[in-house]
């Protein structure tokens, strides 16, 4: 499970939006991981399954979100997108604009939408995985990944060069 608790932290704190959330959700559910291992078939994909825990975990915790009065800053989060540290600061700054635009994008999307994005840009999922991860058909996958393409796409419409995603 190591090898993938950055992936699940990441899954967390796009779904939980605050940083404490995000860590209680990844260690419960690399608790739970860790006591029903023996439930996980050895043809299966650790990594999905771990991810599909540290989901459920995140709704869980949905009760909880609301009480919280942090707000998370994504200054801290994994990037988007690598930075070339030989840029400008103007060029750096517009990057920085940028990522901010499309965080604030994502941030409008559903849970539903929103996971399913995230597992699949920036976790790198395929739909398989993301069909067993989010516990729905691959038809579902699909179409909610189009539809948050297209809402993200609409929000930065003017602001970036959103090219061919809607």
């Amino acid at each position: 499970m190591l090898p993938h608790l950055d992936a699940a932290y990441t899954l967390a704190r796009y779904l939980t939006r605050n940083t404490v959330d995000a860590d209680d959700a990844v260690q419960e559910g690399v608790l739970r991981a860790l006591r029903y291992q023996h439930t996980l078939r050895s043809d299966a994909d650790a990594r999905a399954w771990l991810l599909a825990i540290v989901r459920r975990q995140c709704y869980d915790l949905r009760g909880t979100w609301h009480a919280r009065a942090e707000v998370v800053s994504y200054e801290d989060a994994p990037p988007l997108t690598l930075v070339d540290h030989g840029e400008s600061a103007d060029v750096a700054m517009q990057r920085k604009q940028v990522r901010a635009h499309v965080q604030s994008a994502i941030d409008t999307l559903s849970d539903h939408l929103r996971e399913t994005l995230i597992l699949r840009e920036v976790q790198q999922c395929s739909y398989e995985e993301i069909a067993m991860i989010t516990e729905v058909p691959l038809g579902t996958v699909m179409s909610r990944l189009s539809r948050a393409r297209a809402r993200v796409a609409e929000r930065l419409r003017g602001i970036v060069d959103v090219g061919d995603l809607s």
